[in-house]
């Protein structure tokens, strides 16, 4: 969780303006419209792999119980953790914490209950209203909002990282004023 952490970090304040990787651009580099989910999945997990210790594997798609799969499985000896990725616009993004990540991969005995549900934010007007109605108005309050739908035990398993990919305050501006 440390090192997502760290590439947020640098995704969303680095020089670099890391957050448009996860966009698709247009001839001149502007950002367009978000990427699917499994190509910024991959683009993490480049990222990632360049912070783990050499004996860490993380790998897309973990195999776990009844044929479901996780969409990275990082693993250490024999412990590993399921990370579960959604966009904030997909239709499942509030369920998926419960009813994929947590009953259908921490259960797996390597994983000791443990696992991260990681979402990118592309935005508010790119996401999903939760039940309450009331849609998220940042990342912050993304992940605060997803936090709040676990129960103590599992808050103490069960992380939550929210990844800032949306578009930098100045980009629109310089994006359409074509320089």
């Amino acid at each position: 969780m440390d090192r997502l952490q760290e590439i947020a970090v640098q995704i969303r304040d680095g020089n670099t303006d890391g957050w448009k990787k996860y966009w698709n651009v247009d001839s001149d580099g502007r950002p367009t419209n978000p990427r699917p989910e499994n190509n910024c999945r991959d683009t993490l997990l480049d990222d990632l792999r360049h912070r783990l210790h050499d004996e860490v594997d993380a790998q897309p798609e973990g195999q776990y119980a009844s044929d479901k799969r996780s969409d990275i499985r990082i693993a250490y000896r024999n412990f590993q953790v399921p990370v579960e990725i959604k966009k904030n616009s997909h239709r499942d993004v509030w369920s998926a914490l419960q009813n994929q990540l947590i009953e259908r991969y921490t259960r797996d005995p390597e994983t000791g209950g443990y696992g991260i549900y990681l979402l990118f934010w592309f935005g508010k007007e790119k996401g999903q209203s939760p039940p309450s109605g009331i849609r998220p108005a940042d990342a912050k309050d993304m992940k605060e909002k997803l936090e709040a739908t676990l129960s103590q035990d599992q808050a103490r398993r069960i992380s939550v990282c929210v990844i800032d990919v949306s578009r930098s305050e100045g980009s629109a501006a310089a994006d359409d004023s074509g320089i």
